[in-house]
């Protein structure tokens, strides 16, 4: 069996307790533009742009939510939504895919 190799160190959703943040990574070498939207930003396509590093890998480093429950994707190029595959939690989102869950504790 073969393992996939990831290209960033920590998983995602990454929880950094030191810096108060919330890491979000997803891997697409050929996306233009790569959005995060979500429950925790009324699902708006386009205020949180991620930012893509050499290897191909996006990342959107988020404040630190309050507790609670949030539900998330990300949207690529305009047109296609995905969930965080990096993310074992998730539920249906209602139409015909899944939405990530965030879930940050006291």
């Amino acid at each position: 069996m073969i393992s996939q190799q990831h290209f960033y160190s920590r998983p995602s959703p990454f929880i950094n307790r030191e810096t108060n943040t919330i890491e979000l990574y997803i891997e697409n070498a050929y996306a233009k533009q790569v959005y995060v939207a979500g429950s925790f930003n009324h699902w708006a396509h386009d205020l949180l742009p991620m930012h893509i590093d050499n290897d191909g890998v996006w990342k959107l480093e988020l404040p630190m939510l309050p507790p609670g429950k949030y539900d998330y994707k990300f949207l690529i190029d305009g047109k296609m939504w995905v969930e965080d595959y990096e993310n074992p939690y998730h539920e249906p989102d209602g139409i015909s895919g899944f939405n990530s869950i965030l879930i940050i504790e006291n």
